[in-house]
This record gives C-alpha cells, sequence and structure tokens, in this order.
C-alpha cells in the first residue's frame, strides 16, 4: 500500500500532471499550483472533464527558469492557507517541500506546459467569404485521466477522445477550428512525454470542412478530426493518437468558438475506452 501511495504523491506532485507545476502566465508571472480540488480531481477514478474559467485555457505547465537556464522546472503545491511550497526530492527519492521564492521574471516568457504547436490565433474563424469576421468566445475544456492499476503504460493507438457540440442557430457560415491548447503526458513512471505534435481539427458550418495536413513525425501526435454540420445539428469531434510510447496520466486541453458551438457531452473514444477498460462515447 505504501508503495501504490508513493507512486500516486510521485505522479501527482512530482511533475507527472502538468498542473502540478508553477508557472508564469503571458499576462503577469502569476504563480498557478496544485489546488486542492485539482488534486482531487486527478486522483477520482476514471476520466474528469471540466470547463476552464479562463477562455485562453490553462497556463499551468513546466516553465523554463528566466537567464537562459532551461533545465530547471520548479513543482508547488498551496496548502490550506495559501501558502505555496516548492516540491523536492533528496537522493533517495523522498519528496519534501519547503517554502517557495519565485525567481524574477524575465521580459520574455513561453507559454509554461507543453502546448502542442504554437498558435497565434488558434480560434480564428473562417467565413465562406474568406474573411474573419467572427469574433469568437473562446471555451477551454480539460480532460484529466489518471490509472495505477495496471502498473504499467497504456499504449493503444487510434481514436482517443471525442465530444459532441451542437452548433447554435444563426451560426455563420464558415470554419470554426477545434485547436489543442495543452498536452501533458506520463508514464506509470512518473516521466513526461516529450515533443508532442498536434493536429487541428475544424466544424464546417454550411461549409465544407477545412482539414489541416498532419505533420509527418515519428512523435507522440495527436490529431483532431473535421466535420461538417448546419445550425441545430449535433457534431461529434474525436481527437485521435499515433506513435503511442505508453502513458498512464494525462492533462489535455482544447479550445473551441462556444458562440458557434454549445458543448454537449464527451468521453473515451473507441481505442482508449478499450485499452483503459472505461465506458465508450457516445
Amino acid at each position: 500500500m505504501k508503495s501504490y501511495r508513493k507512486k500516486v504523491l510521485a505522479l501527482a506532485l512530482v511533475g507527472a500532471v502538468t498542473f502540478a507545476f508553477a508557472g508564469c502566465n503571458k499576462s503577469g508571472g502569476k504563480t498557478e499550483s496544485l489546488t486542492e480540488s485539482e488534486l482531487s480531481a486527478i486522483l477520482q477514478p476514471g476520466l474528469q472533464i471540466t470547463l476552464i474559467d479562463d477562455s485562453q485555457g490553462s497556463s499551468t505547465g513546466t516553465t523554463a527558469a528566466p537567464s537562459g537556464n532551461t533545465d530547471t522546472t520548479v513543482t508547488t503545491v498551496t496548502d490550506a492557507n495559501g501558502n505555496v511550497f516548492a516540491v523536492t526530492t533528496d537522493a533517495n527519492g523522498n519528496v519534501a517541500t519547503v517554502p517557495y521564492v519565485p525567481p524574477a521574471t524575465t521580459a520574455a516568457q513561453t507559454n509554461p506546459g507543453n502546448p502542442a504547436q504554437s498558435d497565434p490565433n488558434p480560434a480564428a474563424t473562417t467565413t465562406q467569404s474568406g474573411s474573419s469576421t467572427n469574433t469568437p468566445k473562446l471555451e477551454t475544456r480539460q480532460a484529466l485521466w489518471m490509472d495505477l492499476t495496471k502498473q504499467g503504460d497504456f499504449t493503444f493507438n487510434g481514436q482517443f477522445l471525442t465530444f459532441r457540440f451542437k452548433i447554435k442557430e444563426g451560426a455563420q457560415a464558415g470554419n470554426y477550428p477545434i485547436s489543442i491548447t495543452h498536452t501533458d503526458f506520463c508514464t506509470y513512471d512518473a516521466v513526461t512525454i516529450k515533443d508532442i505534435k498536434t493536429a487541428k481539427g475544424y466544424v464546417g458550418v454550411n461549409a465544407g470542412a477545412q482539414k489541416d495536413q498532419a505533420p509527418d513525425t515519428s512523435s507522440f501526435l495527436i490529431t483532431c478530426n473535421s466535420v461538417e454540420g448546419k445550425p441545430g445539428d449535433t457534431v461529434d469531434v474525436t481527437f485521435s493518437i499515433s506513435n503511442n510510447s505508453g502513458f498512464a496520466a494525462f492533462d489535455f486541453q482544447f479550445q473551441y468558438d462556444a458562440s458557434v458551438l454549445e458543448y454537449v457531452d464527451g468521453g473515451a473514444a473507441k481505442e482508449f475506452a478499450t485499452s483503459a477498460n472505461i465506458g465508450m462515447y457516445p
């Protein structure tokens, strides 16, 4: 039992799950850390899907230290009184905490986490006329999952997660992107998977859905399909995985235009559901 609990703590507190990391956001260097509710969510059985209030998505993740010291990362936790502590490990692998002192920040900060491919305008909409006249209302969904019961990694390839949307009445014709904004996957041994590649999908409203070319890569790859519909229709958007080397936990986030797409529901798609032995959606 002790070894199992230690593995859970290692995964949740020492870098396996993105929101446990301290980071600086683009707007002012605010430190984010693991909250009690987030820790509770990742330790719950099954797949947890939530709406992130921040319309720009989570800004937490692995952050390079300033002054070019790019291989240094900091992990923090916050107690019930709001005190922030840095999580460290000693030579024997024991977890310890010390008061966290944030480093001086520099003007140039990268978006923390593993934000797949940088997209300067991830929810830009292309109308039938080719213009970007729609003002998007961006929403970010977060999917959290961890399973240590296998005592190993899940190595499926194929359909990963499916989400259902209703196209709102009055939606302007055009293509509306489904953008992957954050990917943090880790192995059973608490090793973060690096260099994850992604490709966005689109919902075409009264228009042929745009399709982006997936990168030609041998790296871990997550792609999103493209679908078509008209106002009032429901459409299913599915993310798929290729070149999966195996993982036991993830924090996955994607963004969409909520002024056009109303989120209905979502869950594990075929291959992920089968591999993890959880219910398949839809």
